[in-house]
């Protein structure tokens, strides 16, 4: 195996999964295994190689199957996608994308509207596109026809667009036929008093009104008279529900402060999305509503509406959202960025919309693939953008042509003595693996600029490579203070690349270099996650953008707005302007600095380039790295001091059956460290590896290190037991991977390593006090697991054991 661009290709492969060949081991693992005489210092090639030789300790006479075949190649998310649409018929399946003409589409819609457009595709169906325009004091023509031309971007393709507020007169009759039948009334409650009384499952005062009076009032709404608009309408559903969704929801209210911006002033009455969705969706045809998460507890509204109006029931299946680190998605708070002047606009470049990714330079591909990674998986947790940039990456390196440029305030000048006399033209590769992209003019010269930085690294006598062209020896080198004024030397063009230490980058001393401008773009907030209060506007990030001056070769000047390139050993670009030239740096799926700097200043050797070098910066998700090792609790705690447990929130990133056990997964999970914790779990017969995969978990993370099998389990996933069988304990949306979980005012210290002798063990004398309450909540002593975002729960099981 070569040394450095195979282990890296490997390296990239066991970043996504356990084996070279998936999640089992197979006799290609063994033989690539052997032919590797050390382990690796790449990461995930590193976690492989061990792993494999603890397998070849344990069973070294074992046979391992043959790889099989490569499947023939589908759509990477088929597989994620088959069996999700309950009921499904292939060919008679319709989903819809149903967005609100209240802002421009952001990453999160993408993601709900590739999930509608791909699961119509793989069942054979259709999509719909049908704006949700009944609040016209936040819609515009501007937003509708913005959402439009993004679905293109994307190339969604969908079926001819509709408008509810097109079904209106129908909405009216259908809301007049549930008051007839006692079914929603008029209110004029106050809206402050409305919540309070909901809260506390307080009926209405004009709850039980004739349903004659409930007419006329809404009589009076849908003409907006002055008595008229006192009044909305709400459902009579069930004021003692502990869904609070249920407490007699609203369904109709007047607006008659904007004028709709498609219907003007037709309209003074307008239903509310909960109540015209369903009876749209099931008029319209849907078979099948995706929806996120934050929807979960209006389901059984949804369905109320659709059972209490005799239209047909439809499938709604659930989707967790996108969230990522040092990101708001919501529409109020990227308008109020746009408004304030924080960000040039809804496509500038840091911002979550489609538009701003795309001029980013995100593919359309990355991100239907990023989304598709994850299809209709229920897991929400806040991300980092690291994963989706890494795919870009993969997207855009084969097919981008590279360029040289240097920033001005780094350029030194080497004097070469037998240098061209006048500048020469040569034709080089753009791409140095694809000849097929063509090439480009590149220009010889007697003096060439060089980076400051490898100036810094050379010493006189020495050899060094300049790329594209050959060898020369250094000379001379004439120093100013603390850096190199200028070198000079002559070529050695016969000289062997492979045997000098330093390759370098270099630009000709013309007149026809291009000026260019890199732009550097940070995080536009300082806070990756934000608590419950906390406004992220206090966070705003000073240093999101650095605009750096440079040198360009002149080729570049070719490049036209929305190309994309690499600049040598500097990282990936997109063109953002072509007079002056302006290129805003991709991301690679490397860890970003908060600051807003994209990438360390310093322009290195190529030499040095090729190390694994760790930036400094913020740690995605969990903030700063915590040492494993935590202090010893004194020696007269309780042994059933709950603190002794180090609790932790964690994500999993890899499972993989267990070789020797049948019931026993086995899982790779982030709890926020360098390195994720290796733990066995009897799972197996309970959750798929789909339902394993990307989980959000609570476990102990200090156990005893065990074999289990002949594999180590470093740490126990918490669940409960009880009616509705084995649930996982799941942390709430926005809990972060690797915070601990608290338990009121115990906040000692855990043990370091949990003893497991009898009459010594902590877990054992805690365990009996770990259960479920009435809510469903984990708890100790009646204690809430507690969490940032609030506290741990299962699904379904009520005062269940916990282990």
């Amino acid at each position: 195996m070569a040394p450095s661009a195979d282990i890296a290709a490997l390296n990239g492969k066991l970043a996504d999964q356990s084996y070279v060949n998936g999640s089992s081991p197979t006799q290609e693992d063994i033989t690539l295994w052997k032919s590797m005489p050390a382990c690796p210092t790449q990461p995930h090639v590193a976690r492989w190689w061990k792993h494999i030789e603890s397998l070849q300790k344990l069973y070294p006479l074992r046979a391992w199957p043959k790889a099989e075949a490569p499947k023939k190649e589908g759509p990477k998310d088929v597989a994620n996608l088959e069996g999700m649409l309950v009921n499904a018929v292939h060919g008679k399946v319709v989903t819809r994308f149903p967005p609100e003409p209240s802002g421009y589409l952001h990453i999160g819609h993408a993601k709900a509207a590739l999930l509608n457009a791909t699961y119509a595709e793989v069942y054979g169906g259709k999509m719909l596109l049908r704006f949700d325009d009944t609040n016209p004091s936040k819609e515009k023509m501007e937003y509708q026809t913005s959402i439009v031309e993004d679905l293109k971007l994307l190339q969604i393709k969908h079926e001819p667009t509709t408008y509810t507020s097109d079904y209106i007169g129908m909405l009216e009759k259908d809301m007049e036929k549930m008051i007839r039948e006692g079914k929603a009334y008029a209110d004029d409650t106050d809206a402050d008093q409305m919540k309070v009384e909901r809260d506390a499952g307080t009926p209405s005062k004009c709850r039980d009104l004739p349903v004659e009076e409930n007419l006329r009032r809404f009589k009076e709404m849908l003409v907006g008279s002055e008595e008229g608009l006192k009044y909305c309408i709400r459902g009579k559903i069930d004021m003692q529900c502990l869904n609070k969704c249920m407490r007699d929801p609203v369904f109709y209210r007047c607006k008659v402060d904007e004028p709709h911006h498609r219907h003007g002033w037709k309209y003074k009455a307008y239903p509310t999305y909960d109540f015209c969705c369903a009876i749209i969706d099931s008029h319209e045809g849907v078979t099948h509503a995706l929806r996120s998460l934050e929807y979960s507890d209006r389901k059984a509204m949804y369905h109320w509406v659709l059972d209490n109006t005799d239209y047909k029931d439809v499938e709604l299946t659930e989707f967790s959202r996108m969230n990522f680190d040092y990101t708001v998605l919501s529409k109020r708070k990227l308008t109020k960025l746009v408004d304030q002047g924080t960000v040039t606009g809804w496509d500038d470049p840091r911002m979550p919309t489609v538009r701003g990714v795309l001029r980013r330079g995100l593919t359309v591909e990355a991100l239907k693939e990023f989304v598709m990674t994850q299809g209709a998986s229920r897991n929400t947790n806040s991300m980092s953008w690291d994963k989706i940039w890494a795919i870009n990456k993969q997207k855009i390196d084969p097919v981008i042509p590279r360029f040289c440029a240097i920033e001005q305030q780094a350029l030194v000048q080497l004097t070469l003595s037998d240098g061209p006399a006048s500048p020469t033209a040569k034709q080089e590769n753009l791409h140095p693996k694809d000849p097929s992209m063509g090439t480009k003019e590149m220009f010889l010269s007697k003096t060439v600029y060089l980076r400051q930085d490898d100036a810094q690294v050379l010493t006189e006598g020495e050899e060094v490579t300049l790329m594209h062209w050959g060898n020369a020896v250094i000379e001379k080198i004439e120093k100013n203070g603390t850096g190199i004024k200028s070198l000079s030397g002559r070529l050695n063009l016969a000289g062997n690349p492979k045997l000098t230490k330093y390759k370098l980058n270099w630009l000709p001393v013309i007149d026809s270099l291009v000026e260019v401008t890199l732009r550097e773009l940070g995080y536009l907030f300082t806070k990756p996650v934000f608590e419950n209060g906390e406004d992220p506007m206090d966070f705003i990030n000073p240093n999101s953008l650095k605009d750096t001056k440079a040198l360009g070769e002149p080729a570049m000047k070719s490049l036209k707005k929305g190309d994309k390139l690499q600049l040598e050993r500097g990282g990936y670009y997109i063109v953002d302007g072509v007079d002056p030239l302006v290129l805003i740096d991709i991301p690679d799926g490397r860890a970003k600095k908060v600051s807003g700097e994209a990438r360390d200043d310093s322009w290195k050797p190529t030499k040095e380039k090729g190390a694994a070098k760790e930036k400094g910066g913020a740690k995605e998700k969990g903030g700063p790295k915590e040492k494993a090792a935590k202090a010893a609790p004194p020696a007269d705690r309780p042994l059933d001091d709950v603190s002794r447990l180090d609790i932790r929130v964690g994500k999993i990133t890899k499972v993989w059956p267990h070789p020797e056990a049948d019931k026993l997964w086995c899982e790779e999970i982030d709890i926020g460290r360098d390195a994720p914790l290796s733990v066995c779990s009897g799972l197996r017969e309970h959750f798929t590896q789909e339902q394993m995969q990307n989980r959000m978990v609570v476990l102990i993370a200090n156990m005893k290190p065990a074999k289990m099998r002949g594999v180590e389990s470093q740490g126990m996933v918490l669940c409960s037991t009880g009616p509705s069988g084995v649930e996982i304990l799941a942390p709430p949306e926005g809990a972060k991977v690797g915070e601990r979980v608290a338990f009121d005012s115990r906040a000692g210290e855990p043990d370091e390593v949990l003893q497991t002798k009898t009459g010594k063990a902590p877990l054992e004398a805690i365990k009996p006090f770990l259960k479920t309450n009435a809510a469903c909540e984990a708890t100790f002593k009646g204690i809430l697991f507690g969490t940032s975002a609030g506290p741990v729960r299962t699904a379904s099981n009520k005062d269940s054991p916990i282990s």
